[in-house]
């Protein structure tokens, strides 16, 4: 049984199905989780281009399935996860797509800012959820949106829907600078993001996703890297926090093994030096709900 000491570390790995559908890198994924020990928490995406649905692909079904009950874990991520989905992307996502974050914002704002709102939010959770539960026959306990995009009138929907955990804000952007190469002068965390889980409304709360430290990795930057994921684990563990990790089941189950590389040495320095215990984002917010992990910034009523 967790208690409110033990040091939580959750990994999540983002875009499974709907985005990338090559099975393969799912399976390559699961079984390095397997052979390390490690519960992970796959983000889900329900549907895909061309008509896909997750609760259609019997192939799809039954990875998902097997995978949970290994001990994995199956949460929803977005929809279709396209197009600026639930919002706008943010600046460190945006830097990853082009020279000028600015500029896209306002070309996304102008092709898809009409879908911005609580309407259309509740239909497309809506959607997702019911694919989701013809799949695994359960509702979702845990949403991120693709690329993390929102706006404040998506979590005002989710409540409406009965989604009550968002993970869908980064503690720490670096992660993303390093990804566009800026290891000089990359900043430090996001001040507006709170590190610890908090209410987004009354009914809605936060499990913040502190980085992303294994995207598309060379054998030279793995040090650089890692480094990071180690001092961000101490600060976070320092205030008592859980330690929420988002990786890409693309990058995990990548030929190449470098992605895995810096997990596994990830996944020994938290055990030995730092006595973490695994969890699955689900787990985290049963944690929540007990008590066990308490939950900050409550608005007034909430």
């Amino acid at each position: 049984m967790a208690t409110a000491a033990m040091r939580r570390f959750i990994i999540s790995v983002d875009d499974p199905g709907g985005l990338i559908r090559d099975i393969s890198l799912f399976q390559r994924t699961r079984e390095f989780f397997d052979a390390q020990g490690v519960p992970a928490s796959f983000m889900v995406v329900p549907r895909g281009e061309d008509g896909w649905l997750l609760d259609e692909d019997e192939q799809w079904l039954e990875a998902c399935r097997s995978a949970e009950s290994a001990g994995h874990d199956c949460q929803l991520h977005g929809l279709q996860h396209w197009h600026c989905e639930f919002g706008p992307y943010p600046a460190m996502i945006r830097a990853i797509h082009g020279p000028d974050p600015d500029e896209e914002l306002r070309n996304d704002t102008r092709e898809y800012g009409h879908w911005w709102h609580h309407e259309a939010y509740v239909e497309k959770l809506t959607t997702a959820i019911g694919i989701y539960e013809r799949a695994f026959g359960r509702r979702p306990t845990v949403f991120r949106t693709g690329a993390l995009s929102q706006t404040p009138e998506l979590y005002d929907a989710m409540a409406e829907v009965g989604l009550r955990y968002a993970s869908n804000s980064v503690i720490d952007p670096r992660g993303w600078e390093y990804i566009v190469g800026n290891y000089e002068n990359p900043g430090d965390w996001d001040p507006d993001v709170p590190p610890l889980p908090h209410h987004l409304n009354a009914e809605v709360i936060n499990l913040p996703i502190m980085s992303e430290y294994a995207w598309e990795l060379t054998e030279e930057v793995i040090p650089r890297h890692l480094a990071l994921a180690v001092e961000d684990m101490e600060r976070i563990f320092a205030l008592g926090g859980p330690f929420v990790l988002c990786c890409h089941v693309q990058c995990v189950g990548a030929q190449d093994g470098l992605s895995r590389k810096l997990l596994a040495t990830l996944f020994d320095i938290a055990q030995g030096e730092y006595g973490v215990t695994f969890e699955t984002i689900a787990q985290l917010a049963e944690d929540v709900e007990s008590g066990l992990v308490s939950v900050t910034n409550c608005p007034e009523g909430g």
